[in-house]
């Protein structure tokens, strides 16, 4: 009942399936966010790891390598199996984290030098104005707040009796 043929192997190798299917189902429901075609592909997969599995099983009980008491069992070949899609799910993740860690890098180098660079600009901007002659603007003197401010009275027109003459180049130009 339990020969070691390549068929027993294969359908020991259910439980393996159904890790590589939850494994897809998971990268799926994580990556579909921003790669829907990736996403869709690894859904088919999962679907496809779950079938294959389902099929081992009743594959398994049909050959009668095991039957319904004993197919929950998890045989040495299941567990070998199991050993190597835990291997390649480790192995995924590992290069995830050491992806996201690598673009978080970048991120941060790319913050950094743009902070530098408008760091420079600033203090290329305050060199440029230290390097300029400040406008002297003649200090006005402030007024306390207990005398009342003056108010502007307009100067008087000065009304002068002589007239002064106006050169002709000056004069406007008539229709005579």
């Amino acid at each position: 009942m339990l020969d070691k043929t390549l068929g027993y192997i294969l359908c020991c190798q259910s439980p393996a399936l159904f890790l590589a299917a939850l494994a897809a189902l998971l990268v799926a429901y994580l990556a579909g966010r921003k790669h829907k075609v990736r996403a869709f592909f690894r859904l088919l997969l999962c679907i496809l790891c779950a079938a294959g599995g389902v099929a081992l099983y009743f594959l398994g009980i049909y050959k009668e390598y095991f039957t319904i008491r004993d197919f929950f069992l998890i045989r040495t070949a299941g567990w070998i199996g199991l050993a190597i899609a835990a291997f390649f799910v480790l192995l995924a993740l590992v290069r995830t984290f050491f992806a996201a860690a690598d673009a978080r890098r970048e991120q941060k180098a790319a913050i950094r030098e743009e902070n530098e660079r408008l760091a420079r600009e600033a203090q290329e901007a305050a060199e440029a104005t230290q390097a300029e002659p400040a406008p002297q603007v003649p200090a006005v003197p402030e007024a306390s707040p207990q005398e009342p401010v003056p108010e502007a009275v307009p100067e008087p027109a000065a009304v002068s009796a002589v007239e002064t003459p106006v050169p002709e180049s000056e004069q406007p130009q008539g229709l005579s």
